[in-house]
């Protein structure tokens, strides 16, 4: 497959990715903060919050459109059937969110704070675990797995080779947190029920792992799918939220820690990877 990431500009890309969702988003911040509407937002803040969230992968493809025209395009769709992979790496994208959310979620309550023992539902007889199955597919196609195509698929390589593997994951990072920032002030969204800040940190952080994941698997777009719907799926599965309107979610910053370690091991090896390329030369 022919690459055209060298043509990319990143900072095209995060702004085309905010236009597409923030115009979007603005009735619903506008309610929220408490502008009267002449319409009811309840409704479209639902809809518009799932279109909202393509954003990053329809930034893109308006992007290769351009430079690579619909060819090209169709070649960086096909990155997401690119199943050449070691089975190491999709195993790791499986299992490091389960290991973050369960230190997160078992933590928690050792250091005084409570959480919800799952935010699936527990009033059907199915178990939570068997609900998660169909949750990830739902998660690598409406609920997280397709910003990659975005975030890693196509601003990590043209970003990474000007400024280095490290700062490009901690300016996506920073760039993929403040996206989210309209969330913060939609009526009745949970995101603000816990820390921007610490949800930042976060972000910042686990595109570290992301980054390494990406390089590591050899630019295989399906690990960090498969990374992010996990996450997402872990998220209720082990939560480290009570998922209550208007109860604060301290809990949230005992995630967020969590996260800057995992970044700070990934970065180490980052780094040794990148020593001993270097000494291979």
């Amino acid at each position: 497959m022919t690459s055209h990431h060298a043509n990319r500009n990143p900072w095209k890309f995060f702004l085309l990715t905010f236009a597409y969702s923030w115009t979007i988003w603005i009735p619903s911040v506008l309610d929220g903060i408490g502008i009267e509407l002449p319409f009811d937002v309840t409704g479209y803040s639902m809809i518009v919050v799932i279109i909202g969230a393509f954003a990053p992968m329809l930034a893109a493809i308006t992007l290769v459109a351009r430079e690579a025209g619909w060819q090209g395009v169709k070649s960086f769709l096909r990155q997401a059937l690119d199943f050449r992979i070691k089975p190491i790496y999709l195993l790791l994208a499986l299992a490091l969110p389960l290991i973050i959310h369960s230190i997160a979620h078992y933590l928690a309550p050792v250091l005084g704070l409570s959480v919800a023992p799952t935010l699936f539902p527990t009033d059907i007889s199915v178990s939570p675990i068997i609900l998660a199955i169909p949750y990830f597919f739902l998660m690598i196609i409406i609920g997280g797995g397709q910003e990659e195509f975005g975030w890693r698929g196509y601003a990590q390589e043209p970003l990474q080779e000007k400024i280095g593997v490290i700062p490009a994951s901690l300016v996506i990072g920073l760039v993929w947190g403040i996206w989210h920032l309209p969330l913060w002030f939609m009526a009745g969204d949970l995101h603000s029920a816990y820390s921007f800040f610490a949800f930042v940190m976060m972000t910042m952080s686990i595109s570290i792992v992301y980054a390494w994941l990406y390089n590591s698997s050899g630019k295989k777009l399906i690990v960090v799918i498969f990374f992010h719907a996990m996450s997402n799926t872990a998220a209720p599965l082990l939560p480290f939220l009570h998922g209550i309107e208007g109860k604060p979610e301290t809990a949230y910053w005992i995630y967020a820690a969590v996260n800057v370690v995992f970044g700070i091991i990934f970065a180490s090896l980052i780094i040794k990877e990148e020593k001993k390329a270097a000494s291979n030369d």
